[in-house]
């Protein structure tokens, strides 16, 4: 093998191999044939990203074939910056991100498979937050990317403190992922929003664990596939936070330690200083469900360091005026953001949905606690291999299962022979496992009220603290594999194995029915074992790598899709038609009688659409439709609003609530015209709703395959 990389005609011969192999493999994804028009297909920006990251992926593979496997990861190791920052820029360039964007699609009437711009993967319908909620915020910002902007609501609604969107203000060095939109425009400032925090991801990951592992490079790599392509990390990427809220903890503490032992002064301040900045996009993140718990495990981890190293640390004083500095900085920026956001605040906390929220914890079972209702969920990971390929028999939606492929229990268990049989009393595995113990109390028992309180844990549902509880075993698995010297027998590594599998496949038969057929159980049990059985007997090798890699490319990497550009919503025919009208003479729009999958389309053209999602109630508007507050409970909520025009003499509820987080408007033609309402995206005909008042004057119609589209201008009479 070491000589292959001499053998020119050899390695000639393998890179042709793979690009041929990679361009028929393209050929069959993109379902090309030899036909008249072979050549203008495969000549495609589409086609030739695809061939390209086919051909770069058998590429790497067949590098094993050519070159020294330790020189070529050493030299991978050495070349990784340069190597995500390639990546980084190619993406950019060629606008790639991972929304399921394309599934607007049916509201173009022109849309056909061939003209699909997903590169590989599939739109997930599932993640609504994100292509019919997140991104279609994110695209309303542009042009002027206000700190309130005027299209959401139909009015002015705050986008910096709900749903964090790229603002035009010095505080948006709080939302550094989102900087792209301001500099890059909408298409490739979507694809910097996706890619950079990916990378990153994955680089700091693999830093922040080079400490925690002790400097092992392999342990490392293991838990930065773990986290980065955790399952859950990759169904809920956006817009919670889960992802940039491990990477600005993580490097914290990369930081933190570089603090310590830094020798020079302007390097030590400009540590400080990104300290002061991560803390701020910590704290906006703006998930307290997520944030607090994991909170406590970077807190107890700063402690480490903190005691580790402390003898050698020498306090320079002239790192007092910089640290005064930056904390004035810092306040004042808090206090410039809740003067502007007070009002949003307030109307947050005091709403039906999410309101505040004060938990005590404990199992039990509600519609969004799938996996704490007993204690055998620990064990659902290993379903998670399964979700993004099918979801055929599955009792819940795929996100309510993702969870940390954390490897539960091998974490304890390679700890407590770490300190009871290899008797290494490490303060950081003792510290963390102090955490653990904290989060179970928590999950399985609950704390009193007072408790919660003090803790803050009330922000915390146990359904939430689960999660962070397997980012935890992920990083007491690392730190214990890190410390662990003497391997397991043959004998009880094996016995071991053997029940832990029987224990999983049981759990996962209980957890996931009839979705976890027999040839899941197979895999579970082949992949399980062998995981099991190499840890346990010490065996941290290129087998185990290949194993940890395999599982986390199926349960991570094929969640979301590589879609290129975002085309579908701005350059379809209607989106041109909204546009267009707006251009011509601006007004209020609302959505009518669509289900909620179509309300935020207007507002990605730019206009003002009263009844898109709202983040928070809009009085304003409410007010005018129900002055005694009669039907408060229902709108006072973060909500998808559907409108529904009915006539004046149809007997309903005003406000109708369909679920925690929509609700429907019955709208008769008098508050069309108090609310002023100018038009209407609609999909049926208003012709019935024409009298001696208001005339709806039709201006679009199409047809899809999926839904009829109409615009309709109100007239005044």
């Amino acid at each position: 093998m070491k000589n292959f990389a001499k053998n020119k005609k050899i390695v000639s011969i393998i890179l042709i191999t793979s690009f041929l192999i990679s361009f028929l493999l393209t050929c069959f994804y993109s379902n090309i044939i030899l036909t008249d028009n072979f050549i203008s297909k495969i000549l495609t920006t589409n086609f030739l990203i695809r061939n390209f990251l086919i051909f770069s992926f058998l590429s790497f593979i067949s590098a094993h074939l050519i070159f020294n496997i330790n020189d070529l990861y050493k030299w991978l190791y050495k070349s990784r910056y340069y190597l995500f920052f390639g990546i980084i820029v190619f993406a950019i360039i060629f606008e790639l991100n991972n929304s399921s964007i394309e599934l607007w699609s049916f509201f173009d009437t022109n849309f056909s498979q061939e003209q699909s711009n997903v590169i590989f993967g599939k739109p997930r319908l599932i993640r609504i937050d994100e292509w019919n909620v997140y991104t279609p915020m994110l695209l309303s910002q542009n042009p002027d990317y206000k700190y309130f902007n005027d299209s959401l609501r139909g009015g002015n609604t705050d986008v910096f403190m709900v749903y964090g969107q790229p603002v035009k203000n010095i505080i948006s060095v709080f939302r550094p992922f989102l900087l792209g939109f301001l500099f890059l425009g909408s298409a490739k400032g979507l694809s910097f929003f996706w890619i950079v925090r990916l990378v990153l991801l994955f680089l700091i990951s693999f830093e922040f664990l080079m400490i925690i592992s002790n400097n092992s490079k392999i342990i490392s790599l293991s838990g930065t596939f773990l986290i980065t392509f955790a399952p859950v990390i990759q169904w809920w990427w956006t817009p919670n936070g889960i992802a940039e809220m491990i990477i600005y903890g993580e490097l914290f503490v990369l930081l933190l330690n570089n603090y310590f032992i830094q020798k020079d002064y302007i390097k030590r301040i400009l540590d400080l200083f990104i300290i002061m900045l991560l803390t701020g996009c910590y704290i906006f993140v703006l998930y307290p469900a997520w944030q607090l718990p994991t909170a406590y495990i970077l807190i107890v981890i700063c402690l480490w360091i903190v005691i580790k190293n402390y003898k050698d640390y020498k306090f320079d004083k002239k790192d007092i005026l910089p640290i005064s500095i930056f904390s004035v900085l810092f306040f004042v920026a808090l206090c410039y953001i809740y003067s502007k956001s007070k009002g949003t605040i307030d109307l947050i906390t005091n709403t039906v949905y999410p309101g505040s929220r004060f938990e005590t914890g404990g199992s039990r079972y509600t519609e969004y606690s799938i996996g704490c209702d007993s204690f055998i969920h620990v064990f659902r990971y290993w379903g998670n291999i399964f979700l993004s390929f099918t979801s055929n028999n599955l009792i819940t939606q795929q996100c309510n299962f993702a969870t940390f492929f954390d490897l539960f229990p091998m974490g304890l268990v390679v700890s407590f022979i770490v300190l009871f049989k290899d008797k290494i009393k490490d303060k950081l595995l003792i510290m963390l496992l102090m955490v653990y113990l904290f989060f179970t109390v928590w999950c399985v028992i609950g704390f009193p009220k007072s408790l919660a309180q003090v803790t803050m844990m009330k922000v915390s549902p146990v359904y939430r603290t689960f999660i962070i509880l397997g980012f935890l075993n992920v990083l007491i698995f690392i730190r214990s594999l890190s410390l662990f010297k003497s391997g397991l027998n043959k004998v009880y590594s094996f016995f071991i194995s053997f029940v832990l599998v029987i224990t999983i496949v049981i759990s996962n038969m209980y957890i996931y029915k009839d979705y976890f057929n027999v040839s899941k159980i197979i895999i579970v049990s082949v992949l399980s074992f062998s995981l099991f059985y190499l840890i346990l007997r010490n065996k941290i090798n290129k087998l185990f790598m290949f194993l940890i890699m395999l599982i986390m490319i199926s349960s991570g990497l094929f969640v979301n899709p590589i879609q290129k550009g975002i085309a579908v919503v701005k350059d379809s025919e209607l989106s041109k038609v909204i546009k267009k009208i707006d251009t011509q003479e601006k007004g209020l729009w609302i959505v009518e009688n669509f289900n909620f999958f179509a309300i935020n389309f207007p507002i990605m053209q730019g206009v003002k659409t009263l009844n898109s999602t709202n983040t928070y109630p809009n009085f304003d508007m409410l007010n005018i439709l129900d002055n005694d507050k009669k039907y408060n409970y229902v709108y006072n909520r973060y909500a998808h609003v559907l409108i529904k025009l009915i006539h004046e003499n149809e007997i309903t509820d005003k406000f109708v609530l369909l679920s925690i987080d929509s609700y429907q408007i019955n709208m008769t033609i008098e508050e069309i015209l108090k609310l002023s309402i100018n038009y209407i995206l609609t999909n049926r005909s208003l012709d019935e709703f024409n009298n001696d008042r208001i005339n709806f004057e039709q201006l679009y119609f199409d047809k899809t395959e999926k839904t009829n589209i109409y615009i309709y201008k109100v007239e005044r009479l």
